[in-house]
């Protein structure tokens, strides 16, 4: 047997080197989406929480409040999760700005980040949607199922909950763009590992 030590030299371009490098482009874009994410999703929350109203009528009080409404307390809960996760990416992005590489740089962290932006967003999509229909109706009302419309009675309350439903798809307009940038990191990872 030979003495001589084997040096294993890797694949130019294997994705496990791809931690060592920065992409400052991507660390920075990522961190402006989550805050801007955890923004829109913070305010949904706070309008959403605000939207309550009661209004004297002949025949007694009406109320109209978001914890009468199941999509609405769905909304509350999406929305909250979606923004504590987008505080903790952000701190995570920014810490990858600092130490020149992140979860963006490596294969495992970019598909993990892919995966949760993806169910993230699609929890925000399902939250949002449901409390649009209840907010359609309550505004529109439904005359072939004989719901009628109570915006009329309540307006400020279905004004703020529009407000936060608004600010939810724009949320998750930001969120889809996370997790694009997330797509695009593992594009990039995986052209590297072929060339």
């Amino acid at each position: 047997m030979s003495d001589t030590p084997v040096v294993v030299v890797p694949r130019k371009g294997y994705y496990e080197e791809g931690h060592h490098r920065h992409h400052a482009y991507h660390s920075c874009l990522n961190l402006v989406l989550r805050l801007l994410t955890a923004g829109a999703t913070a305010a949904a929350v706070v309008v959403m929480l605000l939207a309550t109203q009661t209004h004297g009528t002949p025949y007694g009080y009406f109320r109209g409040r978001w914890r009468d409404y199941p999509a609405y307390k769905w909304f509350i809960i999406a929305n909250s999760v979606v923004f504590v996760y987008a505080i903790l990416a952000a701190v995570v992005a920014f810490c990858s700005l600092i130490l020149r590489r992140g979860p963006l740089s490596y294969s495992g962290g970019a598909w993990i980040t892919f995966l949760v932006d993806f169910i993230a967003a699609s929890a925000l999509m399902s939250a949002a949607s449901a409390a649009l229909a209840v907010a359609m109706i309550a505004r529109n009302g439904q005359n072939n199922t004989g719901w009628n419309t109570f915006c009329n009675y309540v307006s400020r309350f279905c004004d703020y909950a529009q407000g936060a439903i608004i600010a939810s798809f724009i949320g998750f307009g930001f969120l889809a763009l996370s997790t694009l940038l997330a797509a695009s990191a593992l594009h990039r990872l995986a052209y590297r590992r072929l060339h």
